[in-house]
């Protein structure tokens, strides 16, 4: 038997489409930053692979929708929001300032819209 969730539509809906799309940007600043930052080309590879990988898979098992341990607000928000902050400080720390207020910002603002106006998303 499987089970169906709800259709999201209108501004709940576009929130959501508009948080896939920060996650996204999310997993491009960390390998942006890990290349940037590796210290040689090995390390520029692996970090550039490894640090979005890391933060996916801590978005796979704890904050995701359909996480099987799905964390407790206001713990997900904390995780999500770190993971955001992470990403931005990679992305100054590597000397792309403006990406990572931008993504830092965003990020976070977009985080608290879902849990204003697309609960549970």
């Amino acid at each position: 038997m499987t089970t169906t969730r709800p259709e999201v539509r209108g501004f709940p809906g576009a929130v959501l489409v508009v948080r896939f799309l920060t996650e996204l940007a999310l997993l491009a600043g960390l390998a942006v930053a890990g290349a940037r930052l590796g210290g040689s080309v090995f390390l520029d590879i692996l970090a550039a692979v490894l640090w979005p990988a890391l933060a996916g898979a801590i978005w796979w098992l704890v904050i995701a929708p359909k996480a099987k341990r799905r964390s407790p607000e206001p713990t997900r928000f904390f995780l999500e929001a770190g993971l955001f902050a992470v990403a931005a400080l990679g992305l100054i720390a590597s000397g792309l300032l403006v990406a990572g207020i931008v993504l830092g910002v965003a990020g976070i603002a977009v985080a608290v819209a879902v849990r204003i106006w697309a609960k549970d998303g």
